[in-house]
């Protein structure tokens, strides 16, 4: 075994790293701690030896290093081939390739002359000015109350009576007593006079009188409360109590309102204030209840400015045709109430689509040619559908009112209509052409209040 062995080991490199099957050996042995392993080839004397290669560290990490860069640098081809291959990566020629620009559909609109007014909006809450609970002035129990909320009251009208036993009795007794006191002064006043009675005897007789008749005014009062009478015209609106139930002094029993004094007051900044005036038009314009709505006028204008909010209160009147009824406002409605303070005429309009503001700068994109430009504008007054040009643009610019939305200064453009249509004609050059964004018809109705 050992003769073998060295025979095998005297081959050398071919020993080293000779690579042999197990399946194609004949014969194998181990030598050593198993990493040496001798073979006889079939046919052959010879012995052949291999030893499993095991590259150092130093080795393995070259090879992967090669490994990698060979990875990377066929990336780099199979790029080169989808741009076209070449060295000069342009294509089968060799040359830069541009990209094709896409136009970007547009819908595009005329400045025109046009009617602008200057318009102050402010939310308000109907109230009526006056508008009063009627609270009981005695105690007892509601003996007589026929009334309904809605009902239509007069001043003076009785509301409701509340029972008057214990009140009767008071005053009779005020009366008893002032009775008994008058004929008291009465004798004390003969007495007097015949120089029996003294004058302090007849001036305690005089003063228990008028005690006696202070509180016989003061018990027909008590009496006179348990009538509930209405204090001026108006409807009732409320009715806290029924027929039958029991009344302290001082407990609500209706609420009476006065609909010929509805208001709305609004809340307008200070820097609006020399803009209004009393006997002013004003819009009133109902949110929630529909098909209400009319001219008011500013009545009262607040004298003070309040400091925490900056505002200044303003009283708006409503005429009587806008009280009350099924088409009238009620106490409580909500409503938007607006303030013409200004009217241009002939003057440059954009509509309000076709702005693009920048921090605190205003633009437009106007189309010469086929390209878009982005203009500054100053402006003026503004309503919903337009905003006042007073410098800027010109009259019988076309500008772009949907589909600026992230436009370019310069970019190339595509005039359609609001469905998205070529205007030339030409679909088949941009068969993928889209509607602009915020196309609608309020940017229609817009631009044709303009013309």
């Amino acid at each position: 075994m050992v003769p073998w062995c060295a025979q095998a080991q005297s081959m050398g490199e071919t020993a080293k790293f000779g690579v042999v099957s197990n399946r194609s050996a004949s014969r194998s042995d181990r030598v050593g701690s198993g990493q040496l392993r001798c073979f006889v080839l079939p046919g052959t004397a010879n012995p052949v030896m291999t030893v499993p290669h095991r590259p150092s560290a130093r080795r393995r990490t070259v090879a992967l290093t090669c490994s990698l860069l060979a990875l990377s640098l066929l990336g780099v081809s199979a790029c080169n081939g989808a741009m076209g291959g070449g060295p000069g990566m342009g294509g089968k020629g060799g040359a830069p390739e541009e990209q094709e620009e896409r136009p970007t559909p547009v819908l595009l609109a005329t400045v025109e002359l046009g009617t602008i007014q200057g318009q102050i909006r402010a939310a308000s809450t109907i109230e009526a000015e006056l508008q009063v609970t009627v609270h009981a002035e005695t105690t007892g129990r509601i003996t007589a109350l026929q009334l309904e909320e809605g009902d239509e009251i007069k001043s003076g009208q009785q509301l409701a009576r509340i029972r008057r036993d214990a009140q009767s009795l008071g005053f009779e007794r005020a009366e008893t007593s002032l009775a008994d006191a008058q004929r008291e002064l009465d004798r004390v006043e003969k007495l007097l006079k015949q120089g029996i009675a003294s004058q302090s005897e007849y001036d305690q007789a005089k003063s228990s009188v008028d005690l006696a008749k202070l509180d016989k005014r003061d018990r027909r009062r008590d009496l006179s409360n348990t009538v509930v009478n209405a204090p001026f015209d108006g409807i009732l609106t409320r009715r806290f109590v029924d027929e039958g139930a029991f009344v302290t002094s001082g407990a609500q029993i209706f609420e009476i309102t006065d609909f010929s004094t509805l208001v709305a007051r609004v809340y307008v900044p200070e820097r609006e204030l020399d803009r209004i005036a009393v006997g002013q038009p004003a819009e009133i314009v109902g949110k929630a209840a529909k098909n209400r709505q009319g001219t008011g006028e500013v009545r009262r204008i607040a004298p003070v400015v309040d400091a925490t909010t900056g505002t200044v209160k303003v009283t708006i009147g409503l005429p009587d045709t806008l009280v009350g009824g099924t088409t009238g406002f009620l106490p409580g409605m909500y409503a938007e109430v607006t303030l013409t303070t200004e009217f241009h005429e002939n003057v440059p309009l954009v509509p309000t689509p076709a702005l693009v503001h920048d921090e605190e700068q205003t633009f437009v994109f106007i189309a010469e040619g086929d390209r878009a430009k982005k203009v500054l504008l100053e402006t003026g007054l503004t309503d919903d559908d337009f905003v006042e040009v007073i410098k800027g643009i010109e009259v019988g610019a076309r500008i772009i009112v949907a589909g600026q939305s992230g436009l370019k200064d310069g970019a190339l453009l595509l005039e359609v209509d609001a469905t998205g249509k070529p205007v030339n004609g030409d679909a088949a050059a941009q068969p993928d052409a889209e509607p602009p964004a915020n196309t609608g018809k309020a940017t229609q109705e817009g631009v044709a209040k303009a013309g």
